[in-house]
């Protein structure tokens, strides 16, 4: 069984169809205990939106990036 990877703030994901870096702020589960991410837009923070992780996990979706290319 493939492992899933774990999303946690400071994370960063590039949106496939537009190329957007995305970077995860904060990670909660709603009543339904299914975990949502709150993103910001690297080039724009003002820029914010709410994802369900099982997303973020969809590589035809968002392609997760190295660590070490800085947050906001």
């Amino acid at each position: 069984m493939a492992r899933r990877r774990e999303v946690v703030p400071g994370q960063s994901y590039q949106a496939v169809e537009t190329n957007a870096v995305w970077e995860v702020r904060e990670v909660s589960s709603d009543a339904a205990g299914i975990q949502h991410a709150r993103l910001v837009r690297r080039d724009d923070p003002t820029t914010v939106k709410m994802l369900a992780v099982s997303v973020l996990r969809d590589l035809r979706r968002y392609r997760p990036l190295a660590e070490d290319q800085g947050g906001v």
